[in-house]
């Protein structure tokens, strides 16, 4: 990516970061179309201060205008996070070194208590082919680049899957799917050649 675009998204992404309030939208507008009223309520603010954190969010290019709807001589307006700024997206590596500490800790608790809520609703397990696993690997430097190749492919497939969803939804609901992708150093050494997989349920 060309430093001088690098810099751009810095600039945009620590902005939408800048307010607590930004944050929260995103989470609430990930993978889900809602308006600034709707959001309002499930937050707990003023309809006016989330709309303009909405529209803040819109000219950073963290949220998109997905469709309007006439409301008491008025256009309710809907939008939905863009893949960039899905909560811990690669992109948000761009940001300085220190705030990358609060966005992983955000990305980390959001997914949590994603988790959490799907297994009080049930629906974590409510798909055959719902799939959960996780592993350690051991690998060098070139395995390692190898990995974040591969998850970066598999990042630029997910984020096409979900524009053409979008568009054949037309602006509608449709199944609040949760993907997880990660790729980090362990905190402790492994034994070469271990593995660990965890609440595998591959259909």
């Amino acid at each position: 990516m060309p430093e001088k675009n690098a810099v751009r998204i810095d600039q945009e992404l620590v902005k939408a970061l800048a307010h607590p309030l930004r944050v929260r939208i995103l989470e609430s507008l990930q993978g889900r179309v809602a308006s600034p009223t709707e959001l309002a309520k499930e937050i707990g603010a003023s309809l006016g201060v989330v709309a303009y954190h909405a529209n803040t969010l819109e000219e950073c290019g963290c949220v998109q205008l997905v469709k309007t709807r006439p409301r008491r001589g008025a256009l309710e307006h809907f939008f939905t996070a863009t893949p960039r700024s899905f909560i811990g997206h690669q992109d948000w590596r761009l940001t300085p070194r220190s705030l990358r500490g609060e966005v992983t800790a955000a990305a980390m608790q959001t997914f949590i208590d994603r988790v959490a809520e799907a297994v009080v609703a049930g629906t974590i397990d409510s798909r055959d082919d719902t799939t959960l696993n996780w592993m350690t690997i051991n690998v060098d430097e070139i395995g390692w680049a190898e990995i974040k190749t591969i998850l970066g492919g598999a990042l630029e497939q997910l984020t096409a899957v979900h524009a053409r969803s979008l568009e054949r939804l037309g602006g509608e609901q449709g199944i609040p799917a949760i993907v997880g992708l990660a790729g980090f150093e362990a905190g402790r050494s492994e034994e070469v050649g271990e593995a660990e997989q965890a609440g595998r349920g591959d259909g």
